[in-house]
């Protein structure tokens, strides 16, 4: 097992933390309701004043502290092993099939990581992908026919240490556990708007650190994978070269829908919606395909520049942030990796859309 620094402990916390939160904000918005007065509950119901007052506070700080300490407790407790053996069955199902080609690379992972229970999965899809489903015998590895024919031996390998880590590390569970409990924010903070409206506001926080659990999910997996590997260099070459991809990522259609598994997957799986901002100066315009195409770009970035010595980067959340505000525009990273797609790529995209069908 790689141990992590203390950073990426912290990080993970985080997460844990502000997935807790949205889950708080619907209880307490049912629990503060308006409605509870026209329903003579606050009032009528609860006694003299004083004592209603006293329930009604008791009410709210159950309503803010149970659902949050009962989700950070999964985030802890999730039985991945079990979920992942679900996942594994589904997948199996939809057609993936054992594979021999790709076992060599796992055992030489197994080396590194420590860990030597590994079976290797085949997709059949142009998509190129990798997961990493932890199981309660073995983890299985998911490898799609476009990644194992596109991509390098070694790129191969780095991001199979990308997944195995995120399968296999205790924190890095945490952090993917927290991602997917955080997955359906935007519907408990918009709900919570209908439950009490005074609470409509905290809903545009579903738009705020723009999927920070997912970016602190593939920091800690990322800097696991290159202390594993000990070889950055293909792991950026690799997570760049997926950016084609980005725009047909939710069409592979295989096991559960994209939200329910996207912490095991390398590319994101999540539908795509086209997003506008508008301000006095100018209009910005991206799809979910120019999100996780931005994705890509600052993880390749972020390893890129640990290979150079800039070991901090692994964690420079602040780039990640400036790559989303650069949506929409020719923004480049940090390193000078452009966050759009580049027309090279857009031809590589079309390629794929060709072979898809």
């Amino acid at each position: 097992m790689v141990e992590l620094p203390f950073r990426a402990k912290a990080l993970v916390v985080g997460s844990v933390v502000r997935t807790s939160l949205i889950w708080m904000v619907p209880f307490l918005a049912i629990a503060s309701s308006p409605w509870w007065f026209t329903t003579g509950i606050a009032d009528g119901d609860l006694g003299d004043l004083r004592d209603g007052l006293g329930r009604w506070a008791r009410l709210l700080l159950a309503a803010g502290l149970v659902p949050a300490l009962l989700t950070a407790a999964v985030c802890l407790a999730f039985p991945a092993e079990r979920y992942g053996a679900w996942v594994t069955a589904r997948i199996r199902r939809a057609g993936g099939a054992p594979a021999d080609r790709t076992i060599n690379l796992t055992d030489e992972l197994g080396i590194a990581t420590g860990t030597y229970r590994y079976a290797v999965v085949l997709v059949q899809s142009p998509i190129p992908n990798v997961a990493a489903i932890p199981g309660p015998e073995r983890t299985t590895v998911v490898v799609t026919t476009g990644a194992e024919s596109t991509l390098g031996r070694d790129d191969l390998a780095a991001l199979m240490a990308t997944q195995i880590v995120v399968a296999s590390d205790p924190w890095v569970r945490v952090a993917s556990t927290a991602q997917l409990l955080a997955s359906p924010r935007f519907f408990l903070l918009f709900s919570a708007g209908f439950a009490n409206p005074v609470l409509i506001p905290l809903a545009f926080l579903a738009f705020m650190g723009h999927r920070r659990g997912d970016a602190v999910r593939d920091m800690v997996a990322d800097f696991a994978a290159v202390r594993a590997t000990r070889h950055p260099e293909p792991l950026a070459r690799a997570l760049y070269g997926l950016r084609p991809a980005a725009a047909h990522a939710s069409k592979l259609r295989v096991g559960l829908p994209g939200f329910l598994v996207d912490q095991y997957w390398v590319l994101s799986r999540r539908l795509n919606v086209t997003t506008t901002v508008s301000t006095p100066g100018s209009t910005r315009n991206w799809d979910t395909a120019d999100e996780i195409a931005a994705e890509m770009a600052m993880r390749a970035d972020r390893v890129l520049r640990a290979s150079r010595g800039e070991h901090e980067a692994l964690f420079d959340l602040q780039s990640w942030k400036r790559a989303v505000k650069g949506l929409g525009t020719d923004a480049t990273s940090p390193a000078g990796l452009p966050i759009a797609l580049t027309p090279e790529e857009h031809a590589a995209a079309a390629q794929i859309d060709a072979a898809l069908g």
